[in-house]
């Protein structure tokens, strides 16, 4: 019975576990833990890159854009300006990596392969 215990901890241990035993901090950058708003045409959408590493991308619908709920955070790289986010599923239509073209305490512009978004802070 104590094997089974061990043996079951040790598998929760490897679940439970942090990435790579780091933790992320993105609190520096201007552009986390914002609310981030844009006018898509028909809808209104929402983005917000978390400190943490983790972000939402949704509609006011509620549906997640860019198939954002396939992925579980992002990792940004401050020399190339790029963020990558982390899906553990992709589709053909995803976009999985995005570019700051501008950013400021009000405004943030990214680059959707080429499609250039921008999104205002909200209030």
């Amino acid at each position: 019975m104590k094997k089974f215990i061990v043996a079951l901890m040790l598998c929760l241990l490897l679940f439970v576990g942090c990435k790579d035993g780091e933790s992320i901090d993105y609190s520096e950058y201007s552009f986390t833990d914002v609310v981030w708003t844009r006018d898509a045409g028909n809808d209104i959408e929402t983005l917000i890159f978390k400190s943490d590493g983790g972000f939402v991308y949704y509609c006011s619908c509620g549906n997640p854009v860019n198939d954002s709920d396939l992925c579980e955070g992002y990792v940004y790289n401050d020399e190339t300006k790029e963020i990558k986010f982390e899906c553990f599923e992709t589709t053909e239509e995803m976009v999985t990596s995005v570019k700051i073209v501008w950013s400021s305490e009000d405004a943030l512009e990214l680059d959707f392969n080429g499609e250039i978004r921008s999104f205002e802070r909200e209030d």
